[in-house]
Order: structure tokens, then C-alpha cells, then sequence
């Protein structure tokens, strides 16, 4: 072997191998998706050795490539041990980490719902940020990528190690590059009748499975779909909701008025070959721009883009542009285009018609917002050792109808009052299939000259609101601050209009929104209980968890995360240790690397199974390969978890958990009735236009008196279970609450996972 330390001072690697102390050989440590450690010793004079703190240490095999790779973690440590021919002699302590350890000099920034990205995709973000001198090209794909979020500050070796154990990959680096792949891609088997086997260097431990009921607790989700119906008297401003909504709070995404006269790499990309200047009425763009926010935005509830204090000379351009699949306009979801100062409506994909001329001389603000009932647009997605990679388990993502509404104004920079003037709408509609991410391009153009002053992206929780006054046209109303223009603000129960947006008499008013409920699962093995079951046990082993990562948002994700736990719970537990010499290890690589997927065959203890390496000692006998000896740890997955990291769970308050087996298609339930509204009403009866049409053989089951009692065998508060879209109901109060769900031809039917409710103030 040789080692080499490199100082990064400019006079390259010197070799150190003669002074490798023999007495204390080099011993490598690695442990799976973390740097690995190296500790070795030299014995000299202190002539000898110049080493700094940070040093780059490699340490080579005897016949070329790498044992090692990475920096001193902290100055070496001499100890003198005597003296030879008058001089001191010392031990020079060196311990490593590899080259992964370098990346966490940097800490990363902060990334709001950072999803939409494989796992590779993600992994590659990051190294570029931390630093873009790594090459990236063998980082693999894997997976789809969870949705998490990055603190500020974040290490870069722990949010990597998150990434890629909830995909099970391996990451690793040498020479500065980096490469995620799937665990269990290299394979070798140990088999107890192998030549050189030697009984004793294997240690086995294993039990029985340990869950085969299992439930998830998460945080508050988005639950119930509410859609409130006001008539109004013509002499009121604000109008008390059904119940409080989930996040009503805002969550600023990316927000920046420029003024540091450059892109800000935390926040944007500059996609465009051309440069941005920037003045001290903010970035502008002469020529092809593309200003886009680096990480991908999830559209669920209201995102709200905002462009304010726009410039306009000339060209095309579209502001406020979310993007997908591409960065044109045939790509742009929605935004809103300005061509030689005329503006015109972009959504999927298609230009409208000129709605408003730029007058010259005006500053203008342009929005863009847009509304899905779903405040969690993607799942999570839970890797077992039974399904990963492209069969991984997630929840069905659902398109649904998003709304888009596209607003300006005009500001004029001489006369501050028109900073509060309200916002007009260019377009207001409906588009199907959103995506659940897309791309915000602050500004976008193949040839554009203008000025941006202030860029901001936020998302508001599911709340929409419009209205319908006596012979006219369904409306979006424009919720936000109304500072800043706005029509109407919801704060905790109450919908508050401006007095110069206030609604006419008889105005029929709808608001959207979802209320806040707890995130939960339970999933049942009826298998693994049964196989269980003995005149003394029934079988059942039952575990109440928290996934801390991929951390669950919804209800739909504790149950594929439960799904995922059960692959691996069920199972019998196996772990085991072995060691070797280089040359006895089972056939395959030459070296063991975490990660590796190993199959025992150990007859004589009446084991086989599978499992993954985890960790790997090498601890040198002596200076050279020959004498490398391993020590090879692995477990399986009903061992030692690696797709999910959990934590024992307790909650204060009864929760009502949806409880289903494992045996169930959930990703094939009949979908909640979003679009479910009143249309006409009576004073008798009141008209429900479901959205959409019934499942084949099902139907919508209505309730009142609460979200509970779904299925066939409760009554009590059971109103009727209709076959068609448009539902007829009683209208018996002054306020009406009626609960509905879909349920499917199942036996028994499978239902929505959750209720929408209508409500309505019936005028007296």
C-alpha cells in the first residue's frame, strides 16, 4: 500500500508510506451513506512529516486505485515516544474522513418543499450548492424523490444520507466525484460449505417478526373538502365560516427586491445564456431571459405569484410563468404574457386573447394565482426491501380541477396612491390536470426589455372565494392583503370583504376550504396474524409509529408508510457479523462496500436469508493488501430499517384512524368529491351538483349530524345514497350541513378517503 497526503498548498502528494508506523497499521471504517474514517500512524522524526489540518489523505492499494480517499478531520496528533541518534522520535496520530466530509464545510440553504425531483436529482442539487466542483455524473436517478425540507444550515452528510436511505442507494464519493446507486446491485453469497469457511468468524441473531399491525400517527392534514354558501343581505362586510380552515397562515417561498445587484443563487437560476443587470429599480432584461426559482413550487391550495414594479420597453415575455415540462409557451400552466405591450391570459399552454394595453411611463404588477383543493399535491414515497425503486409505495397523486385566476394594476410612479388600487382580472377559469409542480419563472422571454422590482411566491392554504351577484356571472374574488389590492382576507373563521368590494344584495357568495384533522393510518396483515395465531396468542403484533422520514403529510402517506413497514416487519429478522481475510471473502467484488446485498447460506444454524451490508471494518494486519481483514456487519431490512426512520408515537386525543389490510388496492378508492356544490335551492328542496358522475355499480352516500357512521350498516344519520351526479335534498333549516362521500361496487364498498361538506345559509 502507499499513502500520500496532499496539504492543497500547491506542492502536490508526498509520499509518507515509509514512515507508516508497522507496530499500528491503517483501519478503515465505513458505514452505509456516511463518510468513511481512516485511521493510521507514522512513526518519525518531527523532520520528517509537515502535515496541516484539512490535508487530503490517500491511500492507495498495491496494485493501483483506492483504499481511501478524504481529509484530516483535525491536525495530527504527535506523541513523543524517545529518542534515536539525538533526536526525538514521535507517533503521528492521522485520522480521515472521505472525501463526502468535505461537503459539509458549506452548510446548505434553505429549500421550502423540496419534492417534484428524483432522488438523484435532489442529491445533485445539493452537491452543486455545497460545492460545484464534485462531479455529478454517476449520480443515478434511483427513485422518485420525497418532498422534504431543508433548514437553513442544514449538514449536507445528513440531509444525503436522508435522501438516499429513503430511496435505498448508496452514496459514496473518489476523486471528487460523486455516485448514487441501488443497494443490492453487487451481490455475493456466503455459503457454510465453501472452502476456507471458517464456522466461527460467523456470529447470527434473529427472532420473530415484529409487526403485523401497524399505525401510523402524522401531523394535521388537510381533511374534510367545506364548501360554504352565503346569501348576502347587501349590508354586510364579513361572513362567519363553517368550521376553521388548515393553514391559513402564509409561507413565503421565495421573496427578493434585487437589491444586492446580483443573482441571488439561493433563490434563482438564470436559465437564459444572456446577463441580468441590475439597477436600482431591480433585475433587468435586454434580449432572452429567464429568471427562474430554483426549486420546483408544489401546486396545492392558493400559490400566489407576484411581480411588482415591472418596467415595460418592448419584446415578449410572460411574468409570474409557472412551467412544466419545458420553458416556452406551450409549457407555461399559467402566466401572464405581454406582447409589444399588449397582455394577454397563458394557461395550459395557450395564449388567450389581448385583454389590456401597458400605457408608457407605468410601473405594473402582474399575478398569478392559482388554487388546488389538495394542499398535498404528490405523496411521499416509501422505499421497502419488497418494493422500491420504480414500485415504491406512494398515494395516488390527483389531478383535479384547478382554478386560475390572472390579475394586474397600474402604478403611478408620481402618485403614491394607486399603490393601493385594487387588482383587475384578465382571466379568470378553470384548468384540468394541473401538475402537482411546476417551474416559477419570475420573467420569461426569448426577447424582452423590461425591469423587475420585486419578486415573491407564496402559498396560502386551500382557500377560494367567489361569488355570483342577482343575474350575473360567477366571479373569482381576490384574496389576499388588501393593501395590496385585494377584494377579501379570511382570517380564522371569518371572511372579511372591502367595503368597496362589498357584495350587492343577493349575492350568492361560495367559500372553499379544507378544515385541519390528524394524519393517521392503521394497516392490518391478515396473513402474518394468522400464521401467528396458537391456542395462546392471536396472533396479532400491533405497533403505533411516527414516520419521521419521508415524513407523512396526509393520511394517504401513513398508509403507504405503513404499507412499506409491513413488507419489512413481517418478515423474520436476520443480522449477522463476519470476518475474514481478503483473499477468503465470498466470490464477487474484491472489495466489500456498504450497500452490497449478500445471500447466507448457513445450514448448519438452519439460516438462509438475504441481507445488506451496513458496515465494513478493514483493519490491516500489515502493510499490505494481502493482510487486509474484514469485518463485514449486515442486516435485513426486518433487522434494521432503511427506507423508513420512525419514533414511537402517542397522541393525547382519541383519533379516528382508517383502518384497512394490506391486501387493499388503496391507490384504486372512488376520489373525493372536490368539485361537490349547491346549485338551485328551494324552499323545500336544495339541488347538489356532485361534480362528477357516481362510480359504476356505486354511488354518493350523504350524511348530516357529522363525518361518521360510512357504509352499509349505520343509519342513523344516514340521509340517502344516490346513483347520479345531480343530488336532490331536503331543505328543512336555516342552515343546512350535509356530508357526502363516493363509495364504490366493492363488497364491502370502498369509500373516498374524505367527506366533503355543504353548507348554507338559507336567506329567511
Amino acid at each position: 500500500m502507499k499513502l500520500t497526503i496532499d496539504n492543497l498548498a500547491g506542492a502536490g502528494e508526498v509520499d509518507y508510506t515509509a514512515l507508516l508506523d508497522a507496530e499500528a497499521p491503517p483501519k478503515i471504517v465505513r458505514k452505509l451513506n456516511a463518510a468513511p474514517r481512516l485511521t493510521a500512524q507514522l512513526a518519525c522524526t518531527g523532520a520528517q512529516a509537515s502535515i496541516a489540518a484539512g490535508a487530503k489523505v490517500r491511500l492507495y492499494r498495491d496494485a493501483g486505485g483506492f483504499w481511501f480517499t478524504g481529509y484530516l478531520t483535525a491536525a495530527p496528533r504527535w506523541t513523543c515516544v524517545g529518542q534515536s541518534q539525538g533526536a526525538d522520535v514521535f507517533r503521528v496520530l492521522l485520522q480521515a474522513a472521505g472525501e463526502l466530509s468535505i461537503l459539509d464545510r458549506v452548510t446548505l440553504s434553505e429549500r421550502e418543499s423540496f419534492g417534484g425531483l428524483t432522488a438523484g436529482g435532489q442529491l445533485a442539487a445539493l452537491a452543486v450548492e455545497a460545492n460545484p466542483n464534485f462531479n455529478i455524473s454517476n449520480v443515478q436517478d434511483v427513485a422518485s424523490g420525497s418532498t422534504l425540507s431543508v433548514e437553513s444550515g442544514a449538514p449536507w452528510n445528513a440531509t444525503a444520507s436522508a435522501i438516499a436511505n429513503a430511496a435505498r442507494a448508496a452514496v459514496t464519493s473518489e476523486n471528487r466525484a460523486l455516485t448514487l446507486a441501488p443497494v443490492g446491485t453487487a451481490t455475493r453469497t456466503l455459503n457454510d460449505t465453501d472452502a476456507g469457511f471458517v464456522p466461527s468468524a460467523l456470529k447470527l441473531q434473529s427472532g420473530a417478526p415484529a409487526a403485523n399491525d401497524i399505525t401510523v400517527l402524522g401531523p394535521d392534514e388537510a381533511a374534510l373538502y367545506v364548501h360554504d354558501s352565503f346569501t348576502a343581505t347587501g349590508t354586510e362586510t364579513y361572513f362567519t365560516l363553517w368550521a376553521s380552515m388548515t393553514k391559513s397562515t402564509a409561507v413565503v417561498l421565495v421573496e427578493d427586491d434585487f437589491h444586492t445587484m446580483a443573482v441571488d443563487a439561493t433563490k434563482w437560476v438564470n436559465d437564459a445564456a444572456a446577463a441580468l443587470t441590475f439597477t436600482t429599480g431591480g433585475v433587468a432584461a435586454a434580449g432572452a431571459v429567464a429568471l427562474r426559482y430554483r426549486n420546483g413550487v408544489e401546486l396545492g391550495g392558493l400559490t400566489m405569484l407576484e411581480q411588482t414594479g415591472v418596467s415595460y420597453a418592448s419584446g415578449t415575455g410572460i411574468f409570474g410563468g409557472l412551467f412544466s415540462g419545458g420553458e416556452d409557451a406551450a409549457h407555461c400552466v399559467a402566466g401572464v404574457m405581454v406582447t409589444n405591450g399588449s397582455v394577454q391570459a397563458v394557461v395550459g399552454g395557450v395564449v388567450k386573447a389581448v385583454s389590456a394595453t401597458l400605457a408608457a411611463g407605468m410601473l405594473y404588477e402582474f399575478r398569478t394565482l392559482l388554487f388546488h383543493p389538495d394542499m398535498a399535491r404528490a405523496g411521499q414515497v416509501y422505499a421497502s426491501s419488497a418494493n422500491h425503486g420504480a414500485q415504491s409505495r406512494t398515494a395516488q397523486t390527483w389531478a383535479g380541477t384547478a382554478r386560475v385566476v390572472l390579475t394586474m394594476r397600474q402604478i403611478n410612479p408620481a402618485d403614491h396612491s394607486t399603490l393601493s388600487t385594487q387588482q383587475v382580472a384578465i382571466y379568470d377559469g378553470t384548468l384540468t390536470n394541473a401538475p402537482a409542480f411546476a417551474n416559477y419563472l419570475a420573467m420569461w422571454g426569448t426577447s424582452l426589455n423590461c425591469t423587475l422590482g420585486i419578486a415573491k411566491a407564496s402559498q396560502r392554504g386551500a382557500v377560494w372565494v367567489r361569488s355570483c351577484p342577482p343575474g350575473g356571472a360567477w366571479r373569482t374574488r381576490v384574496l389576499g392583503n388588501t393593501a395590496d389590492g385585494a377584494e377579501c382576507s379570511v382570517a380564522s373563521r371569518t371572511l372579511t370583504f372591502t367595503a368597496a368590494s362589498e357584495p350587492v344584495l343577493n349575492e350568492f357568495i361560495e367559500v372553499f376550504y379544507r378544515t385541519t384533522g390528524l394524519a393517521s393510518a392503521r394497516v392490518t396483515n391478515a396473513a402474518s396474524v394468522a400464521a401467528m395465531a396458537n391456542s395462546e396468542d392471536t396472533g396479532r403484533r400491533a405497533k403505533v409509529v411516527r414516520v419521521t422520514h419521508p415524513a407523512p403529510r396526509t393520511s394517504l402517506d401513513c398508509e403507504q408508510a405503513a404499507l412499506a413497514l409491513l413488507d419489512d416487519l413481517t418478515l423474520v429478522p436476520w443480522s449477522a457479523t463476519y470476518e475474514a481475510w481478503a483473499e477468503r471473502l465470498p466470490v464477487g467484488n474484491a472489495d466489500v462496500a456498504p450497500g452490497e446485498a449478500w445471500t447466507v447460506n448457513a445450514t448448519r444454524w438452519g439460516a438462509t436469508f438475504t441481507a445488506l451490508v451496513r458496515e465494513v471494518e478493514i483493519a490491516f494486519a500489515a502493510l499490505s493488501d494481502r493482510w487486509a481483514r474484514y469485518t463485514v456487519q449486515m442486516a435485513n431490512d426486518a433487522a434494521e430499517l432503511l427506507g423508513l426512520k420512525c419514533g414511537n408515537a402517542q397522541h393525547a386525543l382519541p383519533a379516528p384512524v382508517v383502518t384497512s389490510q394490506s391486501t387493499d388496492n388503496a391507490l384504486t378508492r372512488p376520489l373525493p368529491l372536490e368539485e361537490a356544490r349547491f346549485t338551485t335551492w328551494t324552499a323545500s328542496t336544495m339541488t347538489v351538483d356532485a361534480g362528477t358522475a357516481p362510480p359504476a355499480g356505486g354511488g354518493i352516500e350523504v350524511r348530516v349530524e357529522g363525518d361518521w357512521g360510512w357504509g352499509m350498516t349505520i343509519n342513523q344519520n344516514l340521509v340517502g345514497r344516490y346513483t347520479t351526479q345531480t343530488i336532490t335534498l331536503p331543505n328543512t333549516d336555516v342552515t343546512q350541513t350535509f356530508y357526502l362521500r363516493q363509495y364504490d361496487a366493492s363488497t364491502p364498498p370502498r369509500y373516498s378517503p374524505y367527506s366533503t361538506v355543504l353548507t348554507m345559509e338559507v336567506p329567511a
